[in-house]
């Protein structure tokens, strides 16, 4: 999930569970400290709420703040975990480095030049399947 995308779905889960608990932003923002107009940008995905403020609108909400992010499939995560220890089986140490290279310098990307870098990876790679094509 891009990080546009995460930060609507936390806004519009604040925005559910604020009006479960039948409060407006105004009253939202008082209980964590926050304006009203804040509070409608989170909601709207236009600025994410730091750390602290994720917490306190989990108390404020009494919710988790687990309940705030998309679920992630605990059992999808091991297989794939499963299936890229069984692939790196097969590789010499060198390609293996070669490949922690390449996700470590992805995480320390964030938006705009993770999108980049991973579209110059994927450009590679077809590029090589089609010049390779039988």
């Amino acid at each position: 999930m891009k990080e546009d995308d995460l930060a609507k779905f936390v806004g519009g889960k604040i925005k559910h569970y604020r009006k479960k608990k039948k409060l407006t932003q105004n009253d939202l923002g008082e209980l964590i400290g926050k304006k009203n107009n804040t509070i409608s940008n989170y909601e709207t995905g236009t600025i994410s709420p730091e750390q602290d403020a994720l917490f306190a609108i989990a108390k404020a909400l009494d919710i988790r703040v687990d309940d705030l992010f998309p679920e992630t499939n605990v059992e999808d995560q091991n297989d794939n975990f499963q299936r890229a220890l069984q692939m790196a089986d097969g590789l010499e140490l060198n390609e293996m480095n070669f490949l922690k290279d390449l996700i470590e310098k992805t995480l320390s990307m964030q938006g705009e030049d993770r999108e980049k870098f991973l579209e110059s990876i994927r450009f590679t790679v077809e590029y090589y399947e089609k010049m390779n094509q039988d």
